[in-house]
């Protein structure tokens, strides 16, 4: 009996040391071009998840020795893929602005890059502000995601609901504006002009009228996540990115 215990203590204790990798988070991303995105949305069958942080990530995977394929991660919706890294250890969301509201909620590792959220209009319909408090008192409607930045930098300013028209997803909120549905919409500047450039829109036909926030891109990690792959994260993006440096 006492052999037998012995053993079984060995080998709860060799997996209890079993090595942490990369490979025990799942990653879950949506459509944020360049950032991370469908090569080709039109055709079923020739969708491969690309982008800077994709290429950043399958970087920091080669770093620690640790097997990689884009078709390893999950490709949601936005509202979903924050719900599921909210409530699910050891889920990863990426790219996610990291801003006061959400630190709480996350950890973080990154910066994977700088991101700038404006309020856009149409060049045909051309808005000018100077305050949100102006564009509250001229009643401008605006489009927005659920939970994205955009949205949640616009409540905590106390722009009131019933302007806020919501959006299933970025290509929505884009053809919402174009269409004259909303006279603004609230999204990352970088992305929404490669978004529109992407659907055949003219060069600009997306205005800045207003930046609500000035932030970095990271990883968000879910809080039930063991802090050595957190610590191993973010080991593996300074190393990438010192190693970027010297190139």
């Amino acid at each position: 009996m006492a052999v037998l215990c012995l053993c079984l203590a060995m080998v709860s204790s060799t997996y209890a040391e079993a090595p942490l990798t990369l490979a025990s988070l799942t990653f879950i991303t949506e459509e944020y071009p360049p950032y991370n995105y469908v090569a080709d949305n039109n055709n079923v069958d020739n969708q491969q998840l690309t982008g800077l942080s994709i290429e950043l990530l399958e970087e920091m995977f080669a770093a620690t020795k640790t097997r990689f394929s884009p078709q390893d991660i999950r490709y949601y919706p936005w509202v979903r893929g924050y719900e599921m890294a909210l409530s699910q250890p050891n889920t990863v969301l990426f790219s996610t602005t990291r801003t006061p509201a959400r630190e709480a909620n996350f950890h973080w590792v990154g910066p994977i890059a700088q991101d700038r959220v404006v309020l856009l209009a149409h060049r045909d319909a051309p808005i000018t502000i100077d305050s949100l408090v102006q564009a509250i008192d001229r009643e401008l409607t605006v489009a927005v995601m659920r939970e994205d930045i955009g949205a949640q930098a616009l409540m905590e300013a106390g722009y009131p609901d019933r302007l806020l028209v919501p959006a299933i997803d970025n290509r929505s909120a884009l053809n919402m504006l174009i269409r004259g549905r909303v006279d603004l919409w609230a999204y990352s500047e970088d992305v929404a002009a490669w978004i529109a450039k992407s659907r055949g829109y003219p060069k600009n036909s997306l205005i800045p009228v207003h930046t609500l926030s000035e932030s970095s891109l990271h990883f968000a990690i879910n809080q039930a996540t063991d802090q050595r792959l957190v610590a191993l994260m973010q080991q593996a993006l300074d190393r990438v990115q010192a190693e970027r440096s010297q190139r």
